[in-house]
């Protein structure tokens, strides 16, 4: 694969999101037959997320996304932030795990879990809060038998601490004219304007879109060209991300 490819990943799916902002693109996913990301969190005690009155549904949405074959990621448990450790990607200084021992994450970890399963929508896919995960949160998801990982600097999926990482770079179609690249979005604070240019962009380039499923196994076409790309981007990202906040 050498053209470039997306996915559409949305973080922060809680009952009391913005439904508002994120219902187009639910439509939009209906109309382009186009399976989403979705960092769904467990059981959400950051007030910070509550935007809009609780779906009761909530649960019964999830599953039906689950059905249209949409991925489903664990986003942590809580999302609540308790230290100020940046991770292993550096890329801030707050986090709800990384910091935090062994036992306590997996704890944690395992908690969210439990609920997903419940409600019969887990999947082995981790979304980090603020992305922001250390060596032992890596050694607790394996534990626990997730398998992927949405994070990373790059463009092709790579190992990661026994995980397949899928990278994300960038919350806009922007590209290298290679590789795969996970469009982040928080609909919470998406303007009007920024939801009608993504979708007028999957509406234009929907080839070029496909899932989290089918991302996690595209390889690089030259050998040695994804841990390039890792190494040239990871430092531009830190850069960004800082500068946003």
């Amino acid at each position: 694969m050498v053209a470039p490819k997306f996915i559409l990943r949305f973080d922060d799916v809680t009952p009391e999101m913005a439904w508002s902002r994120f219902d187009p693109f639910d439509e939009l996913s209906m109309d382009q037959d186009l399976p989403l990301l979705v960092g769904v969190v467990p059981n959400c005690l950051d007030q910070t997320l509550v935007v809009e009155p609780a779906r009761d549904a909530f649960w019964d949405a999830v599953r039906g996304w689950v059905d249209r074959g949409w991925s489903i990621a664990q986003h942590g448990y809580t999302h609540q932030y308790v230290t100020q450790h940046p991770g292993l990607l550096r890329l801030g200084s707050k986090s709800e795990l990384a910091g935090l021992s062994y036992d306590e994450q997996f704890a944690k970890l395992q908690a969210g879990k439990k609920i997903l399963q419940e409600q019969g929508v887990w999947q082995p896919v981790f979304m980090a809060p603020s992305h922001s995960f250390d060596e032992a949160t890596l050694r607790a998801l394996a534990d626990l038998d997730f398998k992927y990982l949405t994070d990373g600097s790059g463009v092709y999926p790579y190992k990661f601490g026994g995980l397949t990482a899928v990278p994300q770079l960038f919350a806009t179609p922007v590209h290298f004219g290679f590789g795969v690249y996970s469009i982040c979005l928080h609909v919470n604070t998406l303007s009007e304007a920024e939801i009608d240019g993504i979708i007028g962009f999957v509406k234009k380039n929907r080839s070029r879109f496909i899932s989290f499923a089918e991302a996690a196994s595209v390889e690089a076409p030259v050998p040695g060209i994804a841990m390039a790309m890792r190494f040239l981007t990871s430092t531009p990202l830190r850069a960004m991300r800082r500068m946003r906040g």
